[in-house]
């Protein structure tokens, strides 16, 4: 498979979007997973009590998604937009890599089956749990995104 364009977009250019998606923590808090959660998401190294502030939130972020940009090269073959780039940094931050290496969505992508991914993108939103209507409306804003 040829390398795709998705490195050459910086990835804090998906750091303002992600950081709405994901809600500010100052305090540390256990996110849905049972993992230690503070700022803007990020899960690295985090403990009970641990307190950041918004700059240093973005901080761990813009890392961590330096982290994600590498993962999404792993999972998309082909030459994205600078909105795909965003949206599929924000739905794989959100579920990490070894989830999504499992999802058809990726594969979907890869082919170009557009009616499909408009189709499934949505269903990755954990039903049944208390968190499935916010994880169905980041969904669908991702989606718009994609395809903006």
């Amino acid at each position: 498979m040829r390398k795709q364009n998705l490195m050459l977009y910086p990835p804090e250019i998906a750091s303002s979007f992600i950081a709405e998606q994901e809600g500010f923590s100052a305090l540390a808090y256990r996110c849905p997973a049972g993992r230690w959660t503070i700022g803007f998401g990020h899960t690295g190294d985090v403990h009970e009590g641990d307190v950041v502030n918004k700059g240093e939130a973005y901080k761990l972020l813009d890392r961590d998604l330096q982290r994600t940009q590498e993962e999404l090269a792993t999972l998309i073959y082909i030459d994205i937009n600078e909105n795909q780039f965003v949206a599929l940094m924000s739905f794989v931050y959100n579920f990490g890599l070894i989830k999504c290496r499992t999802y058809r969505l990726f594969g979907m992508i890869n082919r170009g089956e557009w009616d499909n991914v408009r189709t499934w993108w949505p269903k990755y939103c954990s039903p049944g749990t208390k968190y499935e209507k916010g994880l169905r409306d980041r969904r669908m804003r991702e989606l718009e995104l994609f395809f903006s």
